[in-house]
Parts: structure tokens; sequence; C-alpha cells
């Protein structure tokens, strides 16, 4: 199998203090009114102010306190749910809100093409319909749009290594390529390291190199900055051109790689949409892997909102990748993205495991030294039955270990140890065993465990779009083939309309 374009980009730079942020802002969560679970990806809009945000994966977004002082408006819409307006100034006085959101959905009605012609299209028709209708649903003219964008890893319900970003996009229209074309480009206002998310060097230094894997899959070819991986994996945007593994070029191959099943209608705010679930053909996957999805598309006139995609490890139902986009109308009808979001997962071979890196006894003070390769999880109280040293075949009592740095340790023995140790003759390393137990790194993995899985995000999220807007040449513009953490920044002009959106660490409900 083919799965192309997946790299991992080692990205960590800048500094940002998320408190004082937060101080100035208030907290959402997004809540289906039904279930009672999380609503994902809902655009929040503002009633007095053209810029806004969207919620993550957990239904989870903030926005600056001021929007409340100045009586500002909340509207958020989501594909299946009614729209809900909030005024701001009839908010408690909280840092935490929960918004809940009421599902809106109809069984499916009769999809034709018009009133002359009765004839009845397949979900597979409906698709294609949707793509035939890319050029004249989606933008020809220069355009911009300004996002907050992010990456991070994910391990054990954990951000690890959250780098943030404001940045704005220039795109000259879809009669142009999104990565070869010259003018399709992009400028960073910031990229800063979140420190008030975990920090963990180790892990990215180990993804970003060959002791990282992505489970299942191979690596394609290598792609050196995180905005071209994620503009590579818009199968909408690049519908004329190479995309990823089994939607390939998604004007001719989507269609035809997948099978395709009616879903219901859906609604987003009055617009109605078709809910179509596809999956890959078994003789393009195999029998390892399965890869599906759905697609939603406008019953008015075919326009694609949006298009999920998981590709997954069938035996043991892990997922390989997901890819989740989202297109939204603006003024001049057209669609322009509103988010973006790739992750794939990883695994780091022994060699990135928790381990001892080295170690010293230090005679003068009677203490072994202990350092390890990673950073442990120093909220657990290290035990003096947790490590065991042996001179020979002499083992060593143990007074006291303690953390004296996020990945060392100190053991302090017992007088008659020491005083029988410092007689020895200590130039032979191999005469000590060290037994080591109960130290977990900060993700949660002990010792002598094989690997540590996660997995990898970068996700783009629109606060405004400029329609009929050409790039500025007074700009520093983001190299495609090099990190982020080489771009120069560029200031930005009432800068306080767009903020960090950071996920939400803990909540005052």
């Amino acid at each position: 199998m083919r799965l192309s374009y997946l790299t991992i980009v080692f990205v960590l730079f800048g500094i940002f203090v998320c408190h004082s942020q937060e101080k100035q802002q208030m907290l959402f969560r997004i809540i289906n009114a039904e279930s009672k679970q999380p609503v994902p990806y809902a655009t929040i809009r503002f009633a007095n102010n053209r810029s806004g945000t969207i919620a993550n994966v957990l239904g989870d977004f903030r926005i600056p306190i001021r929007y409340k002082k100045d009586k500002d408006t909340l509207i958020i819409s989501c594909i299946g749910y009614s729209k809900k307006r909030i005024a701001l100034n009839s908010l408690p006085q909280k840092r935490y809100h929960t918004i809940y959101l009421m599902p809106k959905t109809e069984e499916l009605s009769e999809v034709v093409i018009n009133s002359k012609d009765k004839k009845r299209l397949s979900a597979r028709q409906i698709v294609i319909k949707a793509i035939e209708n890319i050029e004249d649903n989606y933008p020809k003219d220069p355009y911009s749009y300004i996002a907050y964008y992010r990456d991070y890893q994910f391990v054990n319900e954990r951000y690890i290594n959250l780098n943030e970003s404001i940045l704005e996009a220039f795109d000259q229209g879809f009669q142009t390529h999104k990565i070869s074309d010259s003018l399709n480009k992009s400028a960073l206002y910031s990229y800063q390291l979140n420190t008030d998310f975990v920090q963990d060097t180790l892990l990215s230094s180990a993804i970003y190199n060959d002791s990282k894997q992505i489970k299942d899959g191979k690596m394609g070819t290598s792609i050196g900055n995180e905005l071209t991986l994620l503009d590579i994996h818009d199968p909408i945007r690049n519908y004329k051109s190479g995309s990823f593994s089994f939607v390939y070029i998604f004007e001719k191959d989507f269609a035809k790689n997948h099978k395709f099943y009616k879903k219901g209608s859906i609604f987003l705010d009055d617009e109605e949409l078709y809910k179509i679930e596809f999956s890959a053909k078994n003789d393009l996957t195999g029998y390892n892997h399965r890869a599906k999805g759905y697609i939603y598309i406008s019953k008015e006139d075919f326009a694609i909102h949006r298009f999920d995609y998981k590709l997954y490890a069938s035996r043991i139902k892990k997922t390989i990748f997901t890819v989740d986009v989202e297109y939204k109308r603006q003024e001049n009808d057209k669609m322009y993205l509103n988010y973006i979001t790739f992750n794939n997962n990883f695994f780091i071979l022994p060699k990135g495991a928790l381990k001892i890196e080295n170690w010293k006894y230090i005679k003068e003070k009677n203490l072994f030294v202990i350092e390890f390769n990673r950073v442990l999880d120093t909220s657990i109280k290290p035990k003096t039955n947790d490590v065991k040293i042996f001179f020979r075949d002499k083992k060593l009592g143990i007074k006291d270990i303690y953390f004296s740095s996020p990945n060392t340790v100190k053991v302090k023995l017992k007088k008659e140890s020491s005083t029988f140790l410092n007689q020895q003759n200590l130039d032979e390393i191999a005469l000590f065993t060290l037994k080591l137990k109960n130290f977990k790194d900060i993700q949660g993995f002990e010792m002598g465990k094989s690997k540590v899985e996660g997995y990898q995000f970068r996700e783009l999220f629109v606060q405004r779009v400029f329609l009929n807007k050409a790039s500025n040449s007074n700009l520093y513009f983001v190299d495609k083939g090099k990190s982020l953490t080489e771009a120069q920044l560029n200031d930005l002009d009432k800068g306080e309309d767009y903020w960090l959106n950071s996920p939400l660490k803990t909540t005052d409900n």
C-alpha cells in the first residue's frame, strides 16, 4: 500500500506564558444537548466583528474577555445542529461556560437534478456531481485568511510540546496549484511554545528521527514545512493534484476508489446537506487496513462542506491517520477553508524507551547519581526498595532516594554500606549491578517498556477570511520547504482581533 506524504517535523521554539492570557479570556465547552457529548469543530463568530474561532475536537474554545465588555454576541453553528446566539453580557461572571447545542437532522429526501429530470441520484452520483462543481463553488480570485495554527504530540490524553501560531495564508484561487505556485504563501505573525503544557524534548527528538515510525505505514516524501504538510492533506483544495493514500487525485480517483452510502439529511443553519458515508475498496487497502469517512454535500449547489477521512489497521482497529477538513460559505457564496486537522500515529522503538542513561558513585557524598534518558514523573515519590544496588554479590543498604532534576535521581547509602563500598576498589564499573522498578516517565511508561505510542497533530483553524486580497510585498513569508522554526515573524495590525485558541487544561465550573 502507499501512504503518501506522511512525515514528522520537529518544532520547539519560543516561549509563551498562558496564565496571564487566561485571566483575560473566557473559556467554553460546547455540548450536545441530547447526548451530553462534546461537539467538535463548531464555528464561533461574533455579531459585531467578522473575526471568530473554531472549537477543537473536545468542543473547547476561548475568546478574549473584551468581547463581553463590548456586549458582543456569539453566533455558534455546526453541521447537524441548530444555530445558537448568546449575548456575552448575559453570561455570569465566571471563567468557564458550557454551551448546549440541539441536534438538527431529517430523513434523506429524494435528490433530483431538476424538476424536468426526475432521475434519482445515488450516493456515488452525488459525490461525482460535487466534484464536478468544485470549479463553480470555490474561489478563483485571490484571497487570504488569518488562522490559528498548532502542532503537538498527544500521548495518554495529554498535550505534549504544544506549539502555536497566528498566521495569514494568501491564495490565488483554486485554478492555481496550492504548493508549487509561488504566490500561494503564508506569513507568520507569531510562533511560540506554550510552556503551560508538558514539554518533553526527548520525545520530540525521538519522533523526528529513525526511532519513530508510523504504525502499519511507510514514510513518504520528506516535507520540512508543517503548513505544506497540512496543505497536501486537503483533497478539496488539491482536487487536481495528488493528496493522500486512496484519495490520491480527488477529481479522478476518489469516486472510483470508494463505495458510497446515503446516511440521511443533515443541516448547517438552514442549509440542507447530504451526509454520505464512504469506504475505500478492499482491493486497494488490502485486508490489513481499512479507510472510511464521511462527506457532507449541499443539496442546493453540491458544494462540499466537510470531508472526514480515517485510515486504520483493521485487525487491531488502530488509527493510522485522520484528516478532517471543513469549508464555509462566505458572503460571495463561495466556499473557503474553515479548518483542517491532520494527525498520524507514531510509536518510539526500544531505544527511545525509558532507561538509565548514565550513573556514577560520588564517594565523598556516599551517594549514587542516576540519570535517565527521559523526563520522569516526579509526582511519584520513590521508595527505598525501588532501587537495588549490588557490588559483586553484596546488596547495598539504601537510606534515601530523591529527585534532583526532572530526569535525575540521587540514592543515599546507609552508613555501613558506604563504609564498605569506600574500602573497595571501585575502578571496575562492571562489578556494580543496578535494578530499578516503579519509575515512570511523564507519559506514564515504566522502565523496560518497549515503546511509546501517541499521535502527532497539526491543526489550522481560520479566524477570518479576506475576499479579493492580494499578498503584501512587505511581509516575510514562510519557506515552504523549511520548518516554521526558521520563519521570520511579522507585525500584525489589529492583532487584538486574533488570539491563540489554546486547549483547555483545567476548568472552573
